[in-house]
């Protein structure tokens, strides 16, 4: 028995976060669906993967591009982000943008739905989650300690106030659960509600120390951590498997593993590069208490599989997988390389100051920290030159070595 948590919705199928997504989540069995918080330059909450709208919309191309700024606080790369714009322009300017995980491997999702559905605010997600068959919401809060301080509006108690306002906290059919990256997050939590916490770790761990578990504890009732903790993996080859769920369990800690999707190059070769073969052994021998996915049908359907508990009737292809057992079988000249050492996580890692002091208030200027990137005088930011003079030398290169092959061949 496990939960089925989405991922953005079912963003597998749609652009994530959107009406589209989130119907298709409800229609699939999720029993959770999921809205990661972000917050406009008006203040309004909105259910977004990212602060960074490039990442998730059409703000790349649009008319925006001039308000492309770095923040560090929040990532090394250039983004446009949500509270440098109204969540009218957001609305009126924007479009969503389906993930494209795999696109490595040339791989898109449906280019039908590229672009389809609707924006939701975080008030809208919670009235459309009221009276839908699922077990609760899953509501993400990042980026805590940067919007306190530098624009001094506190995330967590808007979201304890527009959950307070949509009735959620005068009912217990809905379970809510809010998950974040921060402990600091997760503490201040604790200590104005009830509501179940997950901690999520975003970094590849093989153990955890028995203190930071005890910490965890302290603060979280489960933990959302990376599939590869699990069962890491290199050039597509499962090489080992971690104790770290089944330690985290034996803490009373229980365990979401994250993030799952259909494309058959997102899972080992070991798991016959097959959904439903993964899902089973994070489930059957791993022992995960729930599963993060983009495809919230994929997991819905093993759940209801008619080859689970027939013992020795089990079908072949339904049997768990010795880990790390095709490596015995590769030739040395095939072997995958080998990973660095991953890291054990310990007390340190969890350390957080407390959150500086804030308001439901945005600020009527935004300041330096979050000022537009330089732009050249035709308007484009700094970056799209760059990207010309580079795609320029690569045309020149190109054109150089056929004219060098041209030479040879005359």
């Amino acid at each position: 028995n496990f939960s089925v948590i989405s991922h953005n919705g079912a963003s597998g199928v749609y652009p994530g976060c959107t009406d589209l997504a989130y119907k298709q989540a409800v229609d699939d069995g999720a029993d959770y669906i999921d809205c990661p918080v972000q917050v406009t330059k008006d203040g309004t909450l909105v259910c977004l993967n990212s602060a960074d709208l490039t990442l998730s919309t059409t703000a790349a191309t649009s008319s925006f591009n001039s308000r492309f700024s770095v923040i560090p606080d929040i990532q090394s790369d250039r983004g446009i982000f949500t509270f440098n714009l109204t969540w009218q322009e957001i609305q009126k300017s924007l479009k969503p943008d389906i993930s494209n995980p795999q696109l490595k491997y040339q791989l898109l999702r449906n280019p039908l739905y590229k672009n389809a559905g609707n924006f939701m605010t975080f008030t809208d997600f919670l009235a459309f989650a009221k009276d839908k068959a699922i077990s609760g919401v899953l509501i993400g809060i990042e980026n805590a300690a940067f919007l306190a301080e530098h624009l001094g509006f506190s995330v967590i108690d808007a979201v304890l106030k527009a959950l307070d306002n949509a009735g959620y906290n005068n009912q217990t059919r809905l379970e809510v659960i809010i998950q974040s990256r921060d402990s600091s997050v997760l503490m201040k939590m604790r200590q104005k509600t009830n509501y179940k916490l997950v901690y999520m770790i975003d970094e590849f761990i093989r153990d955890a120390s028995p203190s930071s578990m005890k910490d965890i504890a302290g603060f979280a009732h489960s933990v959302a951590i990376h599939k590869e903790s699990i069962y890491p993996k290199s050039a597509g080859f499962i090489v080992a498997k971690t104790e770290i769920a089944a330690k985290f369990k034996s803490a009373n800690i229980s365990v979401f593993g994250y993030l799952f999707a259909n494309e058959f190059t997102s899972q080992p070769w070991d798991f016959y590069s097959d959904a439903t073969m993964e899902i089973k052994e994070y489930v059957q021998q791993a022992g995960v208490d729930g599963i993060i996915t983009d495809f919230p049908r994929t997991a819905v359907a093993y759940r209801r599989n008619s080859c689970l508990n027939l013992g020795h009737k089990t079908p072949r292809y339904m049997l768990l997988v010795e880990p790390a057992a095709l490596l015995a079988i590769l030739p040395p000249q095939a072997m995958p390389p080998a990973l660095p050492p991953m890291p054990t996580l310990t007390v340190a890692d969890l350390v957080e100051p407390p959150l500086p002091p804030a308001s439901l208030n945005m600020p009527s200027s935004l300041g330096a920290t979050v000022s537009p990137a330089p732009v050249t005088p035709n308007g484009e930011p700094f970056y799209s030159v760059s990207l010309h003079v580079s795609l320029l030398l690569t045309m020149a290169s190109f054109l150089l070595i056929q004219c060098g092959a041209g030479w040879v061949l005359r």
